[in-house]
């Protein structure tokens, strides 16, 4: 399997250690790549998220899972279910949008809208959550002692 987390901006320097950790975890299980789209450069909002949408959905596979607030809330058994159903040689994009939000053709676009939380998270940290919760994922699948109920 073939996952890739598109994201737009960079991470964060304080997060990085967290990030490579779960990025070398996931190598056993899947084909992972990190993707940084650039930041839209629009003084107003609606027109930066517009930049971004235009990056996003030229990077974007069809298919793809936009992390959004107003997404449906999964429990990580949820997330390993939905990776397991993948083919063995699918790629999966998952997408998180920049500060301000994601312009909303990119949610039309998203095949499924998944939120992390009720809470507003900064984007930075949804990244290392999401990396986080794929390794998760993948654990489940193969019975690994990682998640702990």
């Amino acid at each position: 399997m073939k996952l890739r987390l598109l994201v737009v901006g960079r991470g964060s320097r304080e997060l990085a250690e967290f990030e490579s950790r779960f990025d070398q975890r996931l190598r056993p299980f899947a084909d992972f790549q990190v993707v940084e789209l650039p930041e839209g450069r629009a003084k107003q909002p609606v027109q930066r998220k517009q930049e971004e949408a235009k990056q996003i959905l030229t990077h974007a596979g069809k298919g793809f899972i936009l992390f959004d607030e107003r997404g449906a809330l999964l429990e990580s058994v949820k997330w390993a279910a939905h990776l397991e159903r993948q083919a063995g040689n699918a790629q999966l994009d998952f997408v998180i949008g920049g500060a301000d939000g994601v312009a909303d053709e990119v949610r039309r676009e998203a095949a499924a809208c998944w939120s992390l939380s009720k809470l507003t998270l900064p984007h930075q940290l949804v990244r290392a959550i999401v990396l986080e919760q794929i390794y998760r994922a993948f654990t489940i699948i193969q019975g690994h002692p990682y998640h702990r109920v």
